[in-house]
């Protein structure tokens, strides 16, 4: 989106880059100072799970003000404006308990939102990072193989449903925009990735790709790109391939139980990284 018109003016935070969320880690070392609580007059709104603001509504929406290292402003503004998408923001200038500052508010607020049953909103509450994973859980607790197959498509949707978690978690750490892959590709590069695929993964083990049966992809504890490959090869192979039932169960169990750990460590890992001062 573009630039915010003045950087010398501090952000009002209320969304992803509010200190304690998601995205904050990309701002935290451009922060000379934060003032917590803050509000800024508007209706909070949801949009696709995603906060807005309609600046001429009524109330209060709560967040921080953050203050940018003078000659690191500019920086920060650009991180902010490359995250988040043109269709949802726009840049205002607003009062904030008596001091100007810049806040994103939302584009034609009132179409395709409802309203936030806070004025306070906090993206790790987010259902695919809490009902979700409980429902992998869950799910993993009744997957014995049956020749029925019912385990098996449970499981098959539950890893589906893993997946959605972690390109959200992805979206909302690193860029809102498309092209999920180039996102997916940075979990890899996260240490708590690593380190819970060194924790929980003992052994190297292969998958072949279904469309290319000729070509296959390596799990291996000690690489994280390779072993996330891995696990999204696993994803698209989503299927049950006749007297192959039993190694297809068996794979998409161990994948998932191994998956499941290591991202929840990963979902830590970054709330502590998000926290300010750190």
């Amino acid at each position: 989106m573009e630039l915010s018109p003045d950087s010398n003016l501090p952000f009002f935070a209320y969304g992803l880059f509010r200190p304690g969320q998601v995205a904050f880690f990309q701002l935290r070392e451009l922060v000379s100072s934060v003032t917590e609580p803050a509000q800024v007059a508007g209706t909070l709104l949801l949009r696709d799970g995603l906060p807005i603001i309609e600046s001429n509504g009524s109330g209060r929406v709560k967040g921080a003000l953050v203050t940018f290292v003078p000659e690191q402003a500019a920086t920060a503004y650009e991180r902010i404006s490359a995250m988040e998408p043109d269709k949802h923001y726009r840049w205002n200038e607003a009062d904030v308990d008596g001091k100007p500052a810049n806040v994103l508010v939302g584009r034609y607020p009132r179409k395709g939102s409802v309203p936030c049953e806070e004025d306070d909103w906090n993206g790790w509450n987010d259902p695919l990072f809490t009902e979700a994973l409980d429902v992998v859980e869950e799910t993993m607790a009744s997957s014995d193989f049956e020749w029925n197959l019912k385990p098996l498509f449970r499981m098959q949707m539950a890893y589906l449903l893993l997946w959605s978690s972690i390109e959200r978690y992805v979206s909302l750490r690193y860029h809102l925009g498309k092209k999920v892959m180039e996102k997916v590709d940075q979990l890899a590069s996260e240490p708590a990735f690593a380190a819970g695929l060194s924790q929980h993964v003992k052994d190297c083990r292969k998958v072949y790709r279904a469309d290319q049966p000729d070509k296959s992809v390596e799990l291996d504890p000690q690489s994280p790109h390779k072993s996330l490959t891995y696990y999204y090869q696993v994803r698209s192979n989503i299927t049950h391939r006749g007297k192959g039932v039993f190694q297809d169960h068996q794979r998409v169990k161990q994948s998932l139980t191994e998956l499941l750990a290591i991202f929840r460590e990963v979902l830590k890992a970054a709330e502590v990284e998000a926290r300010y001062p750190a």
